[in-house]
């Protein structure tokens, strides 16, 4: 047990090093966009980079999320493995860039050629990077995030600041940095050497897309959940305001980051010990922790939004700051989908995942189409947090068929109505909004600490 808690840790940590690196990179990055870019430039910028998310599930067939479950394996071969998943890309990609010449021969858009780039080297860059990081390579798929996030920031302050290229320089800082984090990880790793056109392995490849194909459904909701609402805003309030409210979502991108390096370790660490003796103790001890993490985390973030916002939002994006609070709320939600929804990679079994999803982008798509024109975007805000819950509860109740942890359900409840409710005073500035924050985060703190003071100390001397 204490091996598999030093494993996780040690992966969390250099996973924790190659993400708080870029995340501050890019975090550092909205002053640069926000002055060189008007609230229009900026959302229709921010929209197109958004829609590569849209579009890649579709393109590659998410083979790369194949790639890595995988490559996990130890009788995996993964020279079949990574040529499976090369063949794949390349096949799908000349089917859709014949298709969007096509179009574009009928329908003339301007920045076509600059989206199809974006998806084509985002795609390279994550096969290649899954790729290493299954088979154990964590420093090098840390050390090839942390360049592609530096080479976005040199490539952005050269296109912006110095040659002024407004929307496209900012599609080309994408592009250029994928291919130079690219370029370092196939090199630093070596993986060009896992390529063989003449390797096949038909039996391999099936495998690989029915556990890759459920994820096309799912990461589509997902996009639906996080990113449809800013279109939906477009439509009803315009594009400044969509401007705005994609501001306001990069601060919530902080809680993002801590879960999002726990789900990478997770990742590797659920897939390994599922089905093992220990695996439920080892599970609910994690989930003690990780859940003490992200809800006394996003309550101290809440508390500081309006110092935070000082420094990050400028000029007219600073009104942004109200929506945060929210926003923050749907950030823990999805910490918590981000656990329980490991399960369904460490079993391979990906059809509940993709309900759930799906389930939950019905629900925020139906919420926001509903409440946005009444509401504003206080609206998308109750969709994001509604859709979340729902997923999470899904996967809880769902989950238990592969393991069975202990929750500790009054705990959490009580602190999630806490922080929803210091969410709700900061965002509509209630009287006393700062005090009041202040005073429920340390009750959130304190309770969790008291609660679980025990199982902490436990997991910290193990």
């Amino acid at each position: 047990m204490n091996n598999k808690f030093k494993q996780l840790l040690s992966d969390t940590t250099i996973f924790a090093i190659g993400n708080v690196l870029t995340k501050l990179i890019l975090f550092f990055l909205m002053p640069l966009y926000t002055s060189a870019m008007t609230t229009e430039q900026f959302g229709v910028a921010e929209l197109l980079s958004n829609s590569v998310d849209l579009a890649l599930p579709v393109v590659s067939l998410c083979i790369y999320d194949a790639v890595f479950r995988f490559a996990i394996d130890r009788d995996s071969d993964h020279r079949l493995l990574f040529t499976n998943g090369i063949k794949i890309l390349f096949a799908s990609y000349i089917i859709i860039f014949t298709g969007l010449a096509v179009a574009n021969f009928f329908i003339k858009y301007e920045y076509i050629w600059y989206f199809a780039l974006m998806v084509f080297t985002e795609g390279l860059r994550r096969l290649s990077a899954q790729f290493i990081r299954g088979i154990g390579h964590t420093k090098r798929f840390t050390a090839g995030g942390v360049l592609n996030a530096l080479s976005l920031c040199i490539f952005n302050v050269i296109f912006l600041a110095v040659l002024n290229r407004g929307i496209e320089g900012y599609l080309i800082s994408i592009i250029l940095a994928n291919i130079v984090s690219v370029v370092f990880i196939i090199f630093s790793s070596g993986i060009y050497k896992y390529i063989s056109l003449r390797a096949e392995d038909n039996e391999l490849l099936k495998k690989m897309l029915l556990f890759s194909l459920p994820q096309i459904p799912n990461l589509l909701s997902w996009w639906v959940i996080n990113l449809s609402s800013r279109y939906i805003i477009v439509g009803f309030l315009g594009a400044g305001m969509a401007g705005l409210f994609t501001a306001a979502s990069k601060l919530p991108s902080v809680m993002n980051v801590l879960t999002g390096i726990f789900q990478q370790a997770w990742q590797f660490s659920s897939s390994k010990e599922i089905g093992s003796k220990d695996s439920g103790s080892f599970f609910s001890d994690v989930f003690k922790a990780y859940s003490v993490f992200i809800i006394v985390s996003c309550s101290g973030i809440i508390f500081f939004i309006p110092l935070i916002s000082r420094v990050i939002l400028k000029g007219d994006f600073y009104e942004a700051w109200v929506y945060v609070p929210l926003l923050m709320v749907s950030a823990v939600l999805n910490g918590y989908s981000v656990y329980f929804g490991t399960f369904y990679i460490a079993v391979k079994k990906n059809r509940m995942i993709m309900i759930s999803t799906m389930t939950g982008a019905a629900i925020s798509l139906i919420i926001c189409l509903a409440a946005t024109p009444l509401i504003g975007v206080y609206g998308a805000l109750l969709a994001s947090i509604v859709s979340y819950l729902a997923i999470v509860i899904i996967r809880i109740i769902d989950t238990r068929k592969y393991v069975r942890i202990d929750i500790k359900a009054f705990i959490n409840i009580l602190s999630f109505v806490l922080l929803l409710l210091q969410a709700i005073v900061m965002t509509f500035n209630l009287p006393f909004a700062q005090a009041v924050s202040g005073g429920l985060f340390v009750l959130i703190a304190g309770c969790n600490i008291f609660y679980y003071q025990k199982d902490i100390k436990m997991i910290f001397l193990k």
